[in-house]
C-alpha cells in the first residue's frame, strides 16, 4: 500500500481510537467509505481484505469443522484504521448515510465473507439498520377525521405498531393490562432470565442499540431498551395501563370495533377502525396438570409469575423443566440453595456458543455509540447465517434420509455438534452424556443456548432427573415413576399457554367468535389475517413463527399492516376481511411444506410447537426473506373489500397549467 496522505490535524479522541485500533478492518473500510463517500476506498482495500473477515458465532448454525481465515495483512489495517481515526475525528456528516444496492453488496461480501442472495438484499439492508423507512405505497390521501387503530399489549409488537402508525399519520390508543410496557420481558423477572436471540437484531432496525452490554441481553437490561424507545417517540403518553381487555365485539352497522376492558374495576369501552391484538403467542404460565397441588406446605411458584422478593438461598429447591426458562433459571440460582433437583421430561439440545454469557468488549461499544455506521454492520455479521440460503436446516432431503435416517446435513450438523459438546463436557461419564442426549432431530423442538447449564448439572449440590412430576404431598414432590423429592420450594419452568387472541371474547361478523373460528385449530392468512373477523390484525400469530425472532417478525408484519391501512384510507375503504378461499390457499400449501420439516417429522419430541390438535400451527415453512417479500405489499385480490358510506367518486385531476 502506498503512504497515507496527511488527512488533517483534527483526530479522534483517545477512547474512541482505541476502539479504531481494535476494529474489524472490514467494517473499518465499510464505515469509511460511508463516511467518506470514496468509492475508490473499495478498489483500493477490498482486496487485500478478501476472506479475513471476522467471524461470528450464530447460535443457530454448525459451527465445528470451520475453515480457518487468513490473517489481515496488519499494515493494511493499520491504514484502514489511521484514515478511520482521522475521519471520525473531522466529525462531519457522512457523505453516503444511504447505499445504492452494487455498493452494499460489495461491502457486506467483505463484512460477512460471502455474497448475499437476491432475495436477502433489500431484507439485509432493512434489518441491519441502513434505512427507517420501508414504506412501499405513495399515499394519495390522509386517513379520515373519525378513523382510529386499536392496539391491545405494550410489548414488542405493540410498541412496534404505535411508531408505525404514528409515523405513518394514523391516530391510535394502547390498552395494556399491566402497569408498564415491555410485555414478555416486564413480566417475565425469574433469575437469569435473557433472550436467547442475540441483543443486536433482537431489537428494531430503526433503533439500533449500540450500548448492549452482552451479546445475549438479560431481561433488565432489554426492558430498559424497550422504555427508551417508548419515551423517545412518546408512545407512553398513549397507553392505558392497568387495563384488562375482556373481549371486543365487531359492529357490522358501523364497520367499528367495540372494545370491552376494565380498569380499577370499573368498566371502560374503547371504539376503533382496526383491532390490532398484539398479545404475542405467550400468554400467561402454563402449570401442569397434576393432582394434590394444593398439597403442598412449602411455596410453589412459576418462572411466568415470579416474586422478586422469593429468597432462595439455603433452601431445597425443585425445579421442574429442562427447557429455556429452566436451565436459564437453574444457572442463576444454583449457588444460591443448599439443594437443586432438576426435573427433565427429555433432554434438550444445548447450542454451545461463547457469547452465551460473555460481556461485549467496552471498546467495542464505544466503536458502536461512537462511529457512524459501525452499529449497522456489527448487526449485520450477526444476522449474516440467517440471510443465506438455509437448506436442509428445517426442511428433509429426502436421499439424505434415505440414506442416513437423519433430516438434511446441515440439521444434522448441528445435531452432532451438540451431541459433540455434550461428550466434550462429560468425557469420564457415559451415563451422563446418554442421560443428556436427545433421540429427536434438532429443531423438532426450540434448540437452547447452553448458558453453563451443563457446568451447572456438574455441581455437587446440584441432581438432574429424568421423569415426570406427577402430583404432591406436603414436603415433596412424587413424579411419575413414584419418586419422591423432598424441597421447601417448587419452581415451574413449565412453559406459557398459547391463546393466539382466545384468551378474549372476540367477536366478528354474524357473531362468530374467535374461538368459533379457531376450532378445531388456530390459523391465519399470513401469520396475521382471519376470515370472518373485518378490521382485525393478529400479529406473529398462527403460522409467523420460528424462522425469525420477533423483532424481525414484528416489524414485517407491521409493515404490511401500514401498507393495508393506507390502501384502505387511498381506496376510501371501510372495511377489509380476507376471503376463505385465500386463507384456505395459504394453509394448504403451508401445511403441505410443513409436512416436509423436522418440526412435524418430530420423532419422541414434545413440546409447544404443536397445538393440542396435534397440527403444527406455532411455525411457517418459509425462509425469512421469502416472507420478507411476499409481506412487502398486500395482494388485495386476497380480500373482500367494502366502500365508506362517504366516500367520494374518483376523479383524474388534471395538471394546473401555471403562468407568470
Amino acid at each position: 500500500m502506498a503512504d497515507v496522505e496527511p488527512l488533517g490535524r483534527m483526530s479522534a479522541s483517545p477512547d474512541v481510537e482505541a476502539a479504531i485500533a481494535i476494529l474489524d478492518p472490514a467494517v473499518a473500510l465499510a464505515a469509511l467509505i460511508q463516511i467518506t463517500g470514496d468509492r475508490t476506498l473499495l478498489h483500493r482495500y477490498g482486496p487485500a481484505l478478501e476472506g479475513t473477515h471476522a467471524t461470528h458465532k450464530s447460535a443457530f448454525r454448525a459451527i465445528d469443522g470451520e475453515e480457518a481465515l487468513e490473517d489481515t495483512d496488519q499494515s493494511v489495517a493499520q491504514e484502514l484504521r489511521t484514515r478511520l481515526a482521522a475521519e471520525v475525528g473531522r466529525d462531519r456528516e457522512p457523505v453516503l448515510p444511504k447505499l445504492d444496492r452494487p455498493l452494499f453488496r460489495e461491502l457486506v461480501k467483505l463484512v460477512i465473507g460471502s455474497d448475499l442472495p437476491d432475495m436477502s438484499v433489500e431484507p439485509a439492508y432493512q434489518h441491519a439498520g441502513f434505512t427507517t423507512d420501508t414504506r412501499i405505497r405513495t399515499p394519495e390521501r390522509l386517513p379520515p377525521a373519525d378513523f382510529k387503530v386499536l392496539i391491545v399489549g405494550a410489548g414488542m409488537v405493540g410498541i412496534n405498531a404505535a411508531i408505525k402508525l404514528q409515523q405513518a399519520g394514523f391516530p391510535y390508543q394502547i390498552v395494556e393490562a399491566n402497569s408498564d410496557v415491555g410485555g414478555t420481558w416486564l413480566v417475565n423477572t425469574y433469575p437469569g432470565a435473557a433472550v436467547d436471540t442475540e441483543s443486536r437484531i433482537y431489537s428494531y432496525s430503526f433503533e439500533p442499540n449500540s450500548s448492549w452490554t452482552r451479546y445475549y441481553a438479560n431481561g433488565p437490561e432489554f426492558l430498559t431498551y424497550l422504555n427508551k424507545v417508548v419515551d423517545k417517540y412518546g408512545v407512553r403518553d398513549r397507553v392505558d395501563f392497568n387495563t384488562r381487555v375482556a373481549g371486543a365485539e365487531w359492529d357490522e352497522d358501523r364497520s367499528t370495533w367495540t372494545l370491552k376492558a376494565t380498569r380499577d374495576g370499573q368498566e371502560v369501552t374503547y371504539e376503533g377502525n382496526v383491532l390490532i391484538m398484539a398479545t404475542g403467542p405467550n400468554n400467561g404460565p402454563k402449570y401442569p396438570d397434576v393432582g394434590n397441588m394444593d398439597a403442598f406446605g412449602g411455596r410453589i411458584i412459576h418462572t411466568a409469575q415470579w416474586d422478586d422478593d422469593l429468597d432462595l438461598a439455603g433452601k431445597k429447591v425443585v425445579l421442574v423443566g429442562a427447557a429455556c426458562s429452566g436451565v436459564q433459571v437453574a444457572a442463576a440460582v444454583a449457588d444460591q440453595v443448599s439443594e437443586l433437583a432438576i426435573v427433565m421430561r427429555q433432554p434438550e439440545y444445548l447450542i454451545p456458543n461463547a457469547n452465551a454469557r460473555a460481556g461485549i468488549d467496552p471498546l467495542e461499544i464505544i466503536a458502536m455509540e461512537n462511529i457512524p455506521f459501525v452499529a449497522q454492520w456489527k448487526r449485520m455479521q450477526t444476522l449474516a447465517s440467517q440471510m443465506t440460503d438455509m437448506r436442509g436446516m428445517i426442511m428433509i432431503d429426502p436421499e439424505h434420509r434415505e440414506k442416513t435416517g437423519g433430516i438434511a446435513p446441515l440439521n444434522d450438523g448441528i445435531r452432532d455438534m451438540c451431541r459433540n459438546h455434550i461428550q466434550q463436557q462429560f468425557p469420564d461419564d457415559p451415563d451422563m452424556v446418554k442421560l443428556l442426549t436427545p433421540d429427536y432431530p434438532v429443531f423438532a423442538k426450540r434448540p437452547i443456548l447452553d448458558c453453563s447449564f451443563y457446568d451447572t448439572i456438574k455441581k455437587p449440590n446440584v441432581d438432574l432427573v429424568k421423569g415426570a412430576l406427577a402430583s404432591f404431598d406436603e414436603s415433596a414432590v412424587i413424579l411419575a415413576d413414584g419418586q419422591r423429592i423432598e424441597c421447601d420450594i417448587v419452581v415451574l419452568a413449565t412453559g406459557y399457554n398459547m391463546y393466539w387472541g382466545t384468551q378474549f371474547e372476540i367477536k366478528g361478523r354474524d357473531g362468530k367468535t374467535l374461538r368459533d373460528i379457531f376450532d378445531p385449530a388456530p390459523f391465519t392468512y399470513w401469520g396475521m389475517m382471519v376470515p370472518g373477523l373485518p378490521n382485525f390484525v393478529l400479529p406473529a400469530g398462527p403460522y409467523s413463527n420460528l424462522v425469525a425472532n420477533h423483532a424481525v417478525l414484528g416489524e414485517q408484519h407491521i409493515h404490511y399492516v401500514i401498507e393495508l391501512l393506507q390502501t384502505m384510507v387511498d381506496e376510501q375503504l371501510a372495511t377489509f376481511e380476507v376471503t376463505q378461499a385465500a386463507a384456505d390457499r395459504f394453509v394448504e400449501e403451508a401445511d403441505r411444506r410443513l409436512a416436509q420439516t423436522a418440526w412435524v417429522n418430530k420423532g419422541t419430541a414434545h413440546g409447544y410447537y404443536r397445538h393440542p390438535s396435534g397440527k403444527v400451527v406455532l411455525a411457517i415453512p418459509y425462509h425469512n426473506s421469502v416472507i420478507w417479500h411476499k409481506l412487502r405489499q398486500p395482494e388485495m385480490a386476497d380480500y373482500q373489500v367494502t366502500k365508506r358510506p362517504d366516500a367520494t367518486p374518483e376523479q383524474e385531476r388534471e395538471p394546473e397549467m401555471l403562468e407568470i
